[in-house]
């Protein structure tokens, strides 16, 4: 039992001590919904990095398919529909196909 209150407290005191570093890490980088979504897996997949922020961006894009879905998104956001081309400018002339060219028998 005694054990088991020593883990906890050792897990307890390094969940304080790394989440600063992680949050100190991810200052200025990505909107707090960003981060918030990719904190675990920075966490789980970048540790070793987490106090050089770009080598932390660098090792989620990498893990790719190992990120959580959210954070996933973040690095890798669903394509959107492709848009229609824009019209052409005003002004423009069309341009008009041309006759039929008549077969000479």
């Amino acid at each position: 039992m005694a054990s088991c209150r020593i883990c906890r407290g050792l897990a307890a005191a390094a969940f304080f001590l790394v989440t600063p570093i992680a949050s100190f890490a991810q200052e200025n980088q990505g909107t707090p919904e960003q981060r918030e979504a990719c904190t675990p897996d920075a966490m789980r997949l970048c540790g070793a990095y987490l106090f050089d922020p770009r080598s932390v961006e660098a090792c989620l894009r990498a893990s790719g398919p190992r990120l959580s879905q959210p954070c996933y998104d973040v690095f890798f956001p669903p394509q959107q529909a492709a848009a229609p081309p824009p019209p052409p400018p005003r002004g423009a002339r069309k341009r008009m196909p041309p006759p039929p060219q008549e077969d000479e028998d």
